[in-house]
């Protein structure tokens, strides 16, 4: 298990407002350590998410990838970037959710056309 937590919010927990999306572990981490901090493929994380992979936040500003807590509709707000509200646990390694709010649809990053320079 990977979850990065942030050294600085291990201290005590902490409410932040964060912008990112929801995804599953064994999708994020991997990402996560190679210091990508960006949507993962919507329709992958929720077949890991129904196979039991817990569900992450990946924190694009802040570069963290946390266990999601408190909050059951994290399948449906799957490919959506999101601004997302809750506690930092006193470990830094879990967010639980008080309030989701859907900024735009983003669905997989690979079906995206690559923008040009």
């Amino acid at each position: 298990m990977c979850v990065l937590a942030v050294p600085a919010l291990a201290e005590s927990a902490k409410t932040v407002t964060w912008t990112g999306w929801f995804s599953d572990q064994k999708c994020a981490a991997p990402r996560a350590q190679s210091g990508t901090f960006t949507a993962t493929n919507p329709d992958c994380a929720k077949k890991c998410l129904e196979e039991g992979t817990p569900a992450v936040f990946i924190a694009q500003d802040a570069k963290v990838v946390l266990k999601v807590t408190g909050y059951a509709n994290v399948a449906a707000d799957l490919g959506y970037r999101l601004e997302v509200r809750g506690t930092v646990n006193e470990a830094g390694d879990e967010l639980a959710v008080e309030r989701v709010t859907r900024l735009e649809y983003q669905g997989a990053s690979c079906g995206r056309p690559k923008q040009k320079k």
